[in-house]
C-alpha cells in the first residue's frame, strides 16, 4: 500500500467559491449528473437516472428528516443568542415535554451570562432558556412535546458552508421527498434530486427500500491531522429493520444512496459479526477495516435475522462509528449515488475509497463541465472500482 495514502492532502483539491451552489435548482430533477463507470465518465442529467442503473439492483435510501433545530433568543441587551440543537438523543427527545435537557452548539456564547434566564414569546407561549454546567435548559409554559416547540420556533440548520439564512423555499428544497423520521441536523442531499416519479421510474426495473441514519453534526467536522488514521470520527444512530435485511440478503447487486446509506450498508455487514442476544446495543467501531472477520455479507445477514426473531423484534437501533478510507474493502455496496463534496473531508476520503485515484479526475471533469459542488448542487453515480 502507497505509504502516502493515508496523508490528508492527497484529498484536496481547489473548490472556488463559485461551484458552490448556494440555492438549488427550480425543479431537483434538473441537477446534472455524472456517471463514472469503468473508468469512463458520462455527462447525463439526473432525471436520466433509471437509465444508467443496473436494472437488477436493490437502492437503498436514508429517510431521515431534518430538524429545525436551530433556536434563537435574544439576552438583555439584545445581542443575539444562537442555539443549535445537536444532542445525539434529539429523536427520543422529541416526545419530551417541559423541562428538558439538551446537547447544544451556543453561537455567540461570550454574550450569554450564566445565569442569565434567555426568554421568547410567541402569542401565549413563553420559551426559556438557561445554561446547565455543559447542557442547554429548556422550559416552556405549555403543555407541549419538543417537536410541536420546535415546530414553532425553529429555523432549519443550513450548511454553514452556504453563509445565508434558511428561507421559506428551504424548509422544502432541504428535505428529501421520501424523509419520513425526524432526527438530523443535516439532510442526506444525495437523495435532495429525487422527485417522486423518478422514485416510481426507477421502481419498474430495480427494488427501493429504506432505513435511518440521523445526520449529526460531526458530518462538518473537519480533519485536521494530517494522517487521517488519527481523526475521531463521529458516532450516528442508525435504525434497520428486518425487511431492510432480507433486501440485502437477497440483493444480487446494492446501490447506496448517498454516503450515509453507503455507511448503514457497511456497518450492517459488520454489525452481523458482533451481534450477540445477550446484548440490546451494539457500536460499530472506528477502524473496522482493520479487523479480520471470517464472515460472509448472507451470514452476517442471516446472524442479524437470528437475532430479530430470537428477541421477537421487527426493527434494531444500533451506533456506528465505521470510518471508510482507502484500503477499505467494500462488503456491501456497488454503486453510489452521491453529491460533490468539500476537499480534505471524511466523504471525499470515502469517494476515493470507493473509486481510488479517479475521484480526481471525477473531480477535474466536473469543475470542467460546470457542475454545482456540496449540498445544493449536482450529482454523481459511482460505479465502485
Amino acid at each position: 500500500m502507497n505509504r502516502n495514502i493515508h496523508n490528508l492532502d492527497r484529498y484536496d483539491y481547489e473548490l472556488d467559491k463559485k461551484f458552490i451552489s448556494s440555492y438549488p435548482l427550480e425543479k431537483r430533477e434538473n441537477s446534472k449528473l455524472l456517471v463514472y463507470r469503468d473508468n469512463k465518465i458520462v455527462d447525463s442529467n439526473f432525471k436520466n437516472i433509471s437509465n444508467h442503473l443496473p436494472k437488477n439492483s436493490t437502492l437503498f435510501f436514508n429517510d431521515s428528516k431534518v430538524l429545525n433545530g436551530r433556536l434563537f433568543f435574544a439576552n438583555k441587551n439584545n445581542a443575539k443568542i444562537e442555539i443549535l440543537v445537536t444532542d445525539k438523543n434529539i429523536p427520543r427527545l422529541l416526545n419530551k415535554k417541559s423541562p428538558l435537557l439538551v446537547d447544544a452548539i451556543i453561537g455567540n456564547n461570550k454574550k450569554w451570562k450564566k445565569d442569565e434566564v434567555l426568554e421568547k414569546k410567541i402569542d401565549d407561549l413563553i420559551i426559556s432558556a438557561s445554561k446547565n454546567e455543559n447542557k442547554v435548559k429548556l422550559e416552556w409554559n405549555k403543555d407541549l412535546i419538543f417537536d410541536k416547540i420546535l415546530s414553532k420556533i425553529g429555523i432549519i440548520p443550513l450548511p454553514p458552508y452556504l453563509k445565508r439564512d434558511a428561507e421559506d423555499s428551504d424548509y422544502d428544497n432541504y428535505q428529501t421527498v421520501y424523509s419520513q423520521k425526524k432526527g438530523s441536523i443535516a439532510a442526506p442531499t444525495a437523495g435532495l434530486h429525487f422527485n417522486h416519479n423518478i422514485i416510481n421510474e426507477i421502481e419498474k426495473k430495480n427494488t427501493i427500500d429504506f432505513f435511518t441514519l440521523h445526520v449529526g453534526l460531526g458530518t462538518f467536522k473537519p480533519i485536521t491531522n494530517e494522517n487521517i488514521h488519527k481523526h475521531e470520527m463521529h458516532s450516528e444512530e442508525i435504525i434497520i429493520t428486518k425487511q431492510n435485511i432480507l433486501k440485502i440478503y437477497e440483493a444480487n447487486n446494492i446501490t447506496a444512496v448517498g454516503t450515509t446509506s453507503l455507511r448503514v450498508l457497511e456497518s450492517i455487514y459488520y454489525l452481523g459479526s458482533i451481534i450477540d442476544k445477550q446484548k440490546k446495543e451494539f457500536q460499530i467501531t472506528q477502524n473496522v477495516m482493520n479487523k479480520r472477520i471470517g464472515i460472509s455479507l448472507k451470514e452476517s445477514c442471516e446472524q442479524i435475522i437470528n437475532y430479530l426473531e430470537i428477541k421477537k423484534i421487527n426493527e434494531l437501533k444500533f451506533r456506528s462509528k465505521i470510518f471508510i478510507y482507502p484500503g477499505y474493502s467494500f462488503k456491501v455496496c456497488d454503486q453510489l449515488i452521491t453529491n460533490f463534496h468539500y476537499p480534505k473531508s471524511t466523504l471525499i476520503i470515502l469517494i476515493a475509497a470507493f473509486i481510488g485515484d479517479d475521484w480526481k479526475k471525477v473531480y477535474k471533469f466536473a469543475k470542467q463541465n460546470k457542475y454545482r459542488f456540496l449540498s445544493y448542487g449536482d450529482s454523481s453515480l459511482l460505479f465502485r472500482r
